[in-house]
């Protein structure tokens, strides 16, 4: 299944209530998105009450020579 994190979040409530389930994650250009948006899809299986995630790998690909990595804290765009 292949989808942006802004669609994960719009059909989040569909993926939940449809028992969809995973056990990993890969999200590319991920130097893209902002660190909350990488919860997003995180967050689309049900948790099911006192039982571990299923969740077991999540992979980051991005490549910071194709794009430069969004920086929104001011802070920290002076190292990028």
């Amino acid at each position: 299944i292949a989808m942006t994190c802004t669609h994960a979040a719009l059909k989040r409530h569909d993926f939940v209530s449809s028992g969809f389930e995973f056990d990993s994650l890969v999200m590319e250009e991920s130097a893209q998105i902002l660190e909350v948006e990488t919860f997003i899809p995180m967050l689309l299986q049900k948790q099911q009450q006192g039982q571990p995630s299923r969740l077991k790998r999540v992979v980051l690909i991005g490549d910071h020579n194709q794009l430069p990595p969004v920086i929104q804290n001011m802070a920290f765009q002076k190292y990028s």
